[in-house]
């Protein structure tokens, strides 16, 4: 499947490239019967969380078959950007987004270095927009795992003012980050100091409520 749909991700290109966009849209259309057995249009009206469902059978997580609705979703998007359609392309990369994070969650150790990269790029296609908090709390789970800490505490930090009950997992996080050495914090560009000081403001907030 992986083989595949780097073919149809270098077909999709090259008809992007010469603007046949609605040729790369169809092969994107096959693809997704092909390998998913279901319409690329049913895929993009379905939300991040009934699309996991959709590859979870009983406890089995289908990671495959998630690549594959992540990677369709992601040239979609594209496609749909160069054609201006920027409230399709919007949705289809956050979608894409939420799925390639729940790969990394769900299937973490296993994956290469490739589906980080997609992950980086993918979150800069969708950072100048307001992010649903689903996929604000996923993204903060990911800078965690991935050592980024100064990001998981930006996004942290957002999501309390939205959601004041996720400060305790603010709490898990610092504590969390308590056990790193100071070389590992500098590298996450969160000093200890600065892990204290915002522990301190939690502490303070949790009294106060």
């Amino acid at each position: 499947m992986i083989h595949q749909l780097a073919q149809v991700i270098a077909r999709v290109l090259k008809l992007s490239e010469v603007k046949r966009y609605d040729e790369a849209l169809e092969e994107i259309q096959i693809s997704s019967r092909q390998l998913l057995g279901m319409d690329v249009r049913l895929l993009t009206s379905l939300s991040d969380r009934e699309i996991i469902r959709l590859m979870s059978l009983g406890d089995r997580f289908d990671a495959e078959k998630c690549v594959a609705a992540a990677e369709l979703l992601r040239i979609t998007a594209e496609v749909n950007a160069l054609q201006g359609r920027e409230a399709m392309s919007h949705h289809c990369y956050v979608t894409s987004l939420s799925l390639f994070l729940e790969l990394l969650l769900q299937e973490t150790g296993t994956l290469s270095k490739e589906y980080f990269d997609k992950v980086e790029c993918t979150i800069q296609e969708v950072l100048k927009y307001e992010l649903p908090l689903a996929l604000q709390r996923k993204l903060f789970q990911y800078y965690e795992d991935v050592g980024k800490f100064d990001l998981a505490e930006n996004i942290l930090f957002e999501v309390i003012q939205e959601e004041p009950e996720f400060v305790r997992e603010g709490m898990r996080f610092y504590q969390h980050l308590r056990t790193k050495t100071d070389e590992e914090l500098q590298k996450g560009n969160l000093p200890r100091h600065e892990v204290e000081e915002s522990m301190k403001d939690l502490e303070g907030w949790l009294k106060r409520t």
